[in-house]
Order: structure tokens, then sequence, then C-alpha cells
């Protein structure tokens, strides 16, 4: 895939919790599995205390300043808890420091906002790991809606069902609390949102409901069921649950359209289900071959979301190389932004119980 010299992108990493390991993993794997020209290169980790074990080759620092100011690093790799997220981005902005954000921006939507209009006055190149976007599923059911596959759309149904909550011992963690965390629709529902503006457009209004059934535990949304209304008339149905158990936990994504339907699931990334209504046969579509949506993906999978992972990071260092990469893909913080507030929208038609506009956040 490149014939280029390599040489070292440097990236720092906030926080080393669950998610900034599978970043550091999905980086070394990028190195391992694609012939790319450069290292993806982790030379420094932040942390708000010391560390608890360090990572080989990297120097783990307290002084945000001195993680931000360091010139031998290309980007930082945000990945601490939502609340803290707007200080860095403070930080890294006032130092002109590119920056690549865990999802969602912050636990406040105004917060997001105010991050967004930072890296914009900033100039400096940015990305949210809304890494869904990166799946070959997703690609491959943008691609058959841009080519009228299944005539005009008439509805969808996006679902993220995840099962880690039903522990007794996530009880007060971090996630569980509005301030630093956010709910199921926040925490889950906002790369469910992403996905439906990369593949059909934007959400103009919502009407939805939240609720919490294991109270004693949480202050945030365990489950929500959102109906959607797009701009372009188009209308669906999402849904996200941190307390629903399968044992797979998969993201499934199905379109109706006047001449069939699409359907994906996260649990079979690498191809979709078409069903021709005329014909009434339904047939598998792959991506297998496809070079453009496998172009960051390569060698031995590691399950859709290390490899999404992976696919997302290395596509924001083609960025920070000025490589040029495809139009459209890359989630900003615009993006970002885009998709939180819908998720806002969503909390406030749940707490007033009435359609909301996007517009209103």
């Amino acid at each position: 895939m490149y014939a280029e010299e390599r040489r070292n992108v440097n990236f720092a990493i906030a926080g080393l919790g669950g998610i900034g390991r599978v970043h550091a993993i999905s980086a070394y794997a990028a190195n391992m599995t694609l012939n790319l020209p450069y290292n993806l290169n982790l030379v420094k980790t932040y942390t708000r205390r010391p560390a608890q074990g360090s990572v080989n080759g990297t120097k783990n620092t307290q002084d945000l300043d001195e993680a931000v100011n360091d010139k031998n690093i290309d980007f930082i790799d945000i990945c601490t808890p939502n609340d803290s997220h707007m200080d860095i981005v403070k930080a890294a902005a006032h130092a002109g420091m590119p920056i690549y954000c865990e999802k969602p921006l912050s636990s406040s939507c105004k917060e997001a906002e105010e991050m967004t209009r930072l890296v914009k006055e900033a100039g400096i190149k940015n990305a949210v790991a809304l890494i869904y976007r990166f799946v070959p599923a997703v690609r491959l059911i943008k691609e058959e809606l841009e080519e009228g596959t299944i005539g005009e759309i008439i509805d969808f149904k996006i679902k993220l069902y995840h099962k880690s909550y039903l522990d007794s011992n996530k009880k007060g963690v971090w996630r569980t609390k509005a301030a630093s965390g956010g709910g199921a629709l926040l925490d889950l529902g906002i790369h469910l949102i992403d996905i439906i503006h990369f593949t059909m457009g934007e959400v103009e209004k919502v009407k939805a409901e939240s609720r919490i059934f294991f109270e004693d535990r949480t202050s945030v949304d365990e489950i929500s069921n959102c109906e959607l209304h797009l701009e372009n008339g188009i209308r669906g149905n999402l849904e996200v649950s941190r307390v629903f158990a399968d044992k797979e936990e998969s993201t499934t994504f199905v379109v109706y359209g006047t001449k069939g339907s699409l359907r994906m699931t996260s649990a079979d990334s690498m191809n979709i289900e078409i069903y021709d209504f005329n014909k009434n046969i339904s047939y598998i579509k792959s991506a297998k071959g496809n070079k453009n949506i496998l172009k960051y993906y390569g060698g031995s999978t590691m399950g859709f979301f290390y490899d999404s992972h992976k696919a997302s990071i290395v596509n924001f260092a083609e960025i920070i190389l000025g490589k040029e990469v495809e139009e459209g893909l890359t989630p900003t913080f615009e993006d970002g932004l885009k998709a939180q507030r819908v998720v806002e929208a969503c909390y406030k038609s749940s707490r007033e119980k009435r359609e909301v506009n996007i517009e209103e956040i």
C-alpha cells in the first residue's frame, strides 16, 4: 500500500484507562499489520496522578503544559473522562497542538461548543474517535444508499446494546455520573447518530424517552429510545442500552426502502445483506477487495472494535502528515458537536416529554 521511507509520527496519550490502552494497542497494531511509511510512535503519557504501570518506551508526566508543548510530539490523543477534555483541549489549542479526542467531546454540550470554537480559531488539525465511520459495513451501506440500490428510504432502525452495567460493581464508576461520564445515549448513542449523519443526512428534530432501571447505581440513562426526523424527510428509530444482555454485543443497522432493504451487524463488519424486493432475493455484499474502504485495514483482524480504532487513528496520522484522505470521512470536532447536539435534544425531549428541534439546542 505504501512505498515511502519510514519516519515517526509521535503522539502522546492523555489518560491511561481502558480506552487509552485501546488506542495504544490500535496504534501498535497499525505498525505491525499495515505497510505504513511511518511508525505511530507513542512517546509520552499524561495522567493527573503518577501512572500505575507504564508503557514501554514512553515517559509519563503529570504536567499538562509539558505534554502539549513538547515539540517532539505531532498530536495529543485525549482518552480521559469526559469532564476533563475541556482543559486538555484548551491547553493543546493554545499550544497549537493537533488533537485526536475520544467521544463525546464533553459531558456538556456547551463545553463541546467551546472546544469546537477553540480548535477552529487555533487552526489546528482535529478529529474525534467516532470510529463507526471506518467500519467496512457502514461504508458499504453509505455506498449502496448513494447508488439508490433500495430506492427511496422509508425508514431505518439502528441499535447498540451493551450488558456490562448489569454488573453491580459498576455502581459509582465515572460513567454513571452526569458530570464525568454520561448515559447510554451520550456514551453509545453518539456513535449511532454519527452513523446516521454520515450515511443519510443530518437530524432535524427528535422525540425520545430515556430511563434508568438500577436507580441505586446510576444518575444517568441506562436505556434510551429515540425517534429521529432528518432534514431530508427520512425518519427512523435509534435505541441504546447498557443493561440489555445478549450473548453477542453487536450494533445493528437496517435501512428499509421502496426497492428492498440493507442490513448490517458489527458481528460481521466486512459484509452487508441486501434484500431485493422485486426479485424476492437477498445476497451478501462484501468489502473484501475494496481498496478504498479497506485502505486502513490489513493483516489479521482483532475484531471490529480494534480494527476501526486502528483505521481511525491511521486516518488522523495521514492528516498530520499532510496526505490526502477521503473527503468527508474524518469525523472532526464539528461532526462531534453536531452529534452531541442531537443527544442533548433527545435528553431535553425525554425530560419535557415533547418533540424537540435541534435548533433549540
